[in-house]
């Protein structure tokens, strides 16, 4: 997929694996936004309404997989860090020809799969969104133009809410201080920069940090590793 696109909300009678040989997409659903990259997985059960947004350049697998709640699927959606069993099960998955093999392979292929996504630790590419309608217009607005000097008292004013309300809110809806959510948005939102290809300064820039050097800080101590080392995986 070489353009941006964002599939409208929907779900499905069965679930979704994605994963990602480079690029970066996002599954977003009413309660928060997921970011998948290369070396991850990303998961949406059935019945679960979403939309997803494909960044330029993606090269992504989806596997729809119909089971049933025995089998031990996740029931929440969520972004785990991909291992090398799960990548060739994935592929050998994919490759299967039903018509080859009998319904027993099938479910035990499916079992072992639901068994592997389940017990995959879970990354830190998960952005809680509120549910409050004023908070969660300020939230797409941030998330939108990541690079807003606007601050809370601003916010607040332009979406008619108290300073105090919305910064309860957000700690009530997220689990996460405005100040941390909106921290938290800017290093996620980054990926996208980074997969296009542009400096680090440049994605420092268009995310909202007036010094390279804090931006660098803040996504190392999120993901283990300077953002120029996650752009060689993503491009």
């Amino acid at each position: 997929m070489t353009e941006t696109c964002e599939t409208p909300w929907h779900d499905h009678q069965w679930g979704q694996l994605y994963w990602l040989e480079s690029g970066v997409i996002n599954v977003e659903t009413g309660k928060a936004q997921w970011t998948v990259t290369p070396g991850s997985v990303g998961w949406t059960p059935k019945d679960c309404t979403h939309k997803v947004k494909f960044f330029t350049s993606v090269q992504v697998y989806v596997l729809n997989l119909e089971y049933s709640d025995a089998e031990g699927f996740p029931n929440e959606p969520r972004v785990s860090g991909m291992n090398t069993f799960l990548e060739t099960l994935l592929q050998r998955t994919v490759e299967c020809d039903r018509s080859s093999y009998p319904q027993s392979y099938i479910d035990h292929l499916v079992a072992l799969l639901a068994y592997e996504v389940a017990r995959l630790q879970e990354l830190p590419l998960r952005l809680p969104l509120p549910l409050d309608r004023r908070a969660r217009n300020i939230a797409d607005e941030l998330l939108k133009s990541p690079s807003s000097h606007l601050s809370q008292e601003q916010l607040a004013s332009q979406w008619g809410v108290s300073v105090r309300t919305l910064s309860r809110i957000f700690s009530k809806q997220t689990g996460l201080t405005f100040s941390q959510w909106r921290q938290q948005s800017k290093i996620i939102t980054s990926l996208a920069l980074i997969q296009k290809g542009l400096s680090i300064s440049e994605v420092a820039e268009q995310s909202g940090y007036t010094n390279v050097s804090a931006y660098i800080e803040a996504f190392r101590q999120r993901f283990g590793e300077t953002p120029g080392k996650f752009q060689v995986k993503l491009i």
